[in-house]
């Protein structure tokens, strides 16, 4: 296959990807005199075609990149505009000659994108989505055994919780901890101190914000996790999951329970979760926990609501009430 279309989020990964498939191909360095590198922003089709359709020079092989082409025909300003010339970019991909390899780069695409429905049925298409939590656990695991880094299985984790999918996010962590760590073990501390949070975590400062009442933190974090795409239903989703957690510990304290309780009570799988949940629950009594989960379990029936046209709030407006009244909410 002449033609490939790499697209994805993960960023770190397409691009290692990108590279690999390079070196693939460029096994007696001839790449250096043959290769061409468009903006697809600027380019022409009649440009791409004369680049693609040229012979390579003393070498087997001829390499053209074009960078954000798909996504000119996708921004929101042009749906519904036409291709025009780039019509016609099903002709050149499918003369693409044997010793031409075209390589779309892209970032995250809508399935909608016209310039992607065109590629697709005559590229290589690979997606490089960013990693479950589980599996960059997984993938920090490796890359930590490799680097020879000694690090705590709670600084793993807390690491995924503030790094995200984003393998290169992780690497750049890993790069600072090991510079920093040296031969010594890496614990949560040493993570939460070194390693700022990224945007991939901002539903996790939203609820920290609304569960310890910083309601400016928590009205500036709901429109960070809005501007990046968060469903409304999973921030609801999240909030309960967090109030349950601190009905749970807010339980174990007023019995006079460890830290150690309050993990094995709530489910939580590190130390480190245990110790907050016990601070944002010394916040809260017993009542004021339940009334926080009925007042969530409110806002999920008014969005039930409005779906069926019997009342109710929709879900954007339904889900901003929801974050003030509960970050704003007296201490007691």
């Amino acid at each position: 296959m002449a033609v490939y279309l790499f697209h994805g989020e993960d960023r770190f990964a397409r691009l290692e990807a990108v590279a690999a498939l390079r070196r693939e191909h460029d096994a007696d360095g001839a790449l250096a005199n043959n290769s061409a590198a468009f903006d697809g922003a600027r380019v022409s089709l009649g440009e791409l075609g004369a680049a693609v359709s040229a012979a390579p020079f003393l070498g087997g092989v001829r390499w053209v990149r074009v960078d954000g082409l798909c996504e000119r025909f996708g921004v929101p300003r042009r749906r519904g505009r036409q291709l025009g010339e780039w019509d016609g970019l099903t002709d050149v991909l499918q003369q693409v000659p044997p010793t031409t390899v075209l390589v779309f780069v892209e970032d995250q695409l809508r399935r909608g994108n016209p310039m992607l429905q065109l590629i697709e049925p005559l590229a290589d298409v690979r997606e490089f989505a960013r990693l479950k939590p589980e599996e960059a656990l997984e993938w920090l695991r490796g890359e930590v055994r490799r680097r020879g880094l000694h690090m705590t299985r709670n600084a793993a984790q807390a690491l995924v919780d503030r790094a995200g999918g984003d393998r290169g996010a992780l690497t750049q962590a890993v790069d600072k901890l090991s510079l920093y760590a040296g031969d010594a073990n890496v614990d949560e501390t040493i993570v939460e101190a070194m390693v700022p949070a990224t945007r991939s975590v901002s539903i996790f400062n939203l609820v920290d914000a609304v569960a310890e009442r910083r309601l400016a933190d928590a009205m500036r974090a709901l429109d960070g996790v809005r501007a990046e795409g968060e469903p409304e239903q999973r921030i609801i989703q999240m909030l309960a999951r967090t109030y349950r957690q601190i009905v749970v510990a807010r339980e174990v304290i007023d019995r006079g329970g460890s830290n150690e309780d309050i993990q094995k009570a709530a489910k939580a799988n590190f130390a480190w979760l245990a110790r907050r949940l016990r601070r944002q629950a010394q916040a809260y009594t017993q009542a004021s926990a339940d009334a926080a989960l009925a007042r969530i379990l409110e806002a999920e029936t008014a969005i039930i609501d409005y779906r069926r046209d019997e009342g109710g709030l929709t879900e954007d407006v339904a889900v901003e009430l929801l974050v003030a009244e509960l970050a704003g909410a007296a201490r007691g």
